[in-house]
């Protein structure tokens, strides 16, 4: 659903880094894929450095947009935040290299997991004794996909009303990016 992207040079007429730094911003879900990219290339280039940051992709955007931080590449798992936030001024180009998918995660311990199916998930969801998590709509992409999943759904399951309860329920569990909430799943 959502397009991973890496931009290069970002913010580069006012990066001040080390030339043996790379400096990359990346979207929490790509923590382990970036570490073993980073390590691979540091192991291949020893005199370089590759300095990696996590945080959902608005908020890597943000570091760049507001706060002027040093930028090499910025890993996005939305281009909508390279197009909209960064493209004139931050950077002039963006790569889409993969694409991924919305799921509802569950495991066999979470209730009702042996009840849900493709027809009753937002009945399930909206009982009071299940209880679930989703991102941060203002910091990662896949919590503003999960609002528009949810308004989509409604639309398309014609359970008017649907969208806005399940966004009202569970508040205490957005967290900032969709990887935090495996702690809680877990």
């Amino acid at each position: 659903m959502a397009g991973l992207i890496i931009i290069g040079g970002c913010n580069s007429s006012t990066n001040k880094k080390s030339e043996s730094n790379i400096i990359v911003f990346h979207a929490g879900s790509l923590a382990v894929p970036f570490k073993l990219i980073a390590d691979g290339f540091m192991k291949e280039n020893p005199g370089i450095k590759v300095l990696l940051e996590s945080a959902g992709s608005r908020e890597c955007a943000k570091k760049i947009t507001d706060l002027n931080k040093p930028c090499d590449i910025i890993a996005s798992s939305d281009y909508t935040v390279i197009r909209d936030l960064l493209i004139p001024k931050f950077t002039n180009w963006y790569v889409n290299f993969a694409t991924n998918e919305m799921c509802i995660a569950y495991t066999k311990k979470s209730r009702m997991a042996d009840k849900i199916d493709s027809l009753n998930w937002q009945d399930i969801l909206l009982s009071k004794d299940v209880s679930f998590g989703r991102s941060d709509p203002d910091s990662d992409p896949c919590g503003y996909r999960v609002v528009q999943m949810f308004q989509l759904a409604e639309k398309y399951y014609r359970t008017k009303g649907a969208a806005e309860k399940l966004l009202a329920k569970d508040q205490q569990n957005i967290r900032p990016k969709e990887v935090d909430l495996l702690a809680l799943l877990e």
